[in-house]
């Protein structure tokens, strides 16, 4: 059976080489040349083989695994002597990578060996995401998100990352260095396709991964926050994103395996909430009702489950004693613990 192969259009010489091959010796079928990564999801069913350089920009870690998914076989090429983008490609998932100096005969030969393995599958179980997100006007997601975290980390191997890059706070809500940061992180994924446990913040049981909080620097790359979001799905059970506000269409949140919307407990913070939901793209949220008002309780959870269309899975009071231990550089005051436990797992 001839084996029917995609490749990502490329502009080194590997890849109209290997089409030119196929076409003179019909050792395997070229069925199509990608040129962004909608072409191969809507066409998964005609193709066995993927072939894809490391050097193209969209071909990351997660795409990779996404076409395992799919039931693919993923070759990777990458530039020789570029080791890091073949530590990607190998991060991902893929079933073979190679240097873009192999002949297309020996190109052929590895395609044609990945893919009676296209159907197994992938060789490392990938942990989940979960990110909490919330409406501008700081509903408290750093302090869910912390809480959340800690939950999941007495269970199963966990990792908090920052990645509200307009105001991060993990670092100084538990009065952790500035360095190591996320900057540091997203460098040591792009050389070695991997985490460096060095780089981690340990608070309890709980991994950390601050945000960047250094002047005069550029910010951080969606590459750069993808790679390291990648990472960390490989070497933890689940990864828990602090994102703060967010604009629909975010595409951490589309991409995410669970979502957690934190929603001020006043009027404008549901409003807000609304507006949100409204437009959210990605798993349907669960949400947590923040800083309600012991008396009005009752009142909050039916606004907020009236204006957003979702029933509401945890109220944190407002009580002197939760909002005390925000900037105490300790766990969250075990009230808002306790409303927490359990949430993701129903």
């Amino acid at each position: 059976m001839t084996v029917r192969v995609a490749t990502v259009l490329s502009a080194r010489e590997w890849e109209p080489n290997l089409v030119a091959h196929a076409h003179e010796t019909a050792s395997i079928r070229i069925v199509l040349r990608a040129f962004q990564p909608s072409d191969l999801e809507s066409r998964a069913g005609d193709i066995d083989v993927v072939v894809a350089s490391g050097d193209v920009s969209w071909v990351t870690p997660r795409q990779v695994t996404t076409w395992k998914r799919l039931g693919l076989g993923v070759v990777g090429v990458f530039p020789a002597g570029d080791q890091p983008a073949a530590d990607l490609l190998t991060h991902g998932g893929a079933n073979e990578v190679v240097p873009d100096t192999l002949d297309s005969e020996s190109l052929v030969q590895a395609i044609r060996f990945v893919a009676p393995r296209a159907l197994e599958p992938a060789s490392q179980e990938l942990g989940t995401v979960t990110v909490v997100a919330g409406a501008r006007g700081a509903p408290g997601c750093t302090e869910i998100a912390l809480a959340y975290a800690l939950s999941r980390s007495a269970a199963t191997s966990a990792v908090l990352i920052d990645l509200d890059l307009m105001a991060p706070a993990i670092a100084i809500r538990l009065g952790l260095p500035p360095r190591p940061d996320i900057a540091d992180v997203a460098d040591t994924v792009r050389i070695d396709g991997a985490i460096d446990f060095q780089d981690l913040h340990s608070f309890e049981s709980l991994s950390v991964i601050t945000g960047s909080h250094r002047k005069g620097q550029s910010g951080i790359t969606e590459m750069m926050v993808q790679g390291v979001v990648d990472a960390a799905r490989g070497e933890f059970n689940e990864a828990i994103i602090d994102l703060g506000a967010v604009e629909p269409g975010n595409t951490l949140v589309a991409e995410a395996d669970r979502a957690i919307i934190v929603v001020d407990a006043s009027a404008i913070g549901i409003v807000r909430a609304a507006q949100l939901t409204a437009d959210w793209v990605g798993p349907t949220p669960y949400v947590v009702v923040n800083r309600v008002n012991a008396r009005g309780s009752v009142d909050a959870v039916k606004a907020v489950r009236r204006w957003t269309g979702l029933e509401p899975v945890a109220v944190i009071p407002e009580h002197p004693k939760v909002r005390q231990a925000t900037v105490s550089a300790r766990r969250p005051h075990r009230r808002l613990c306790r409303a927490m436990a359990g949430v993701g797992d129903q």
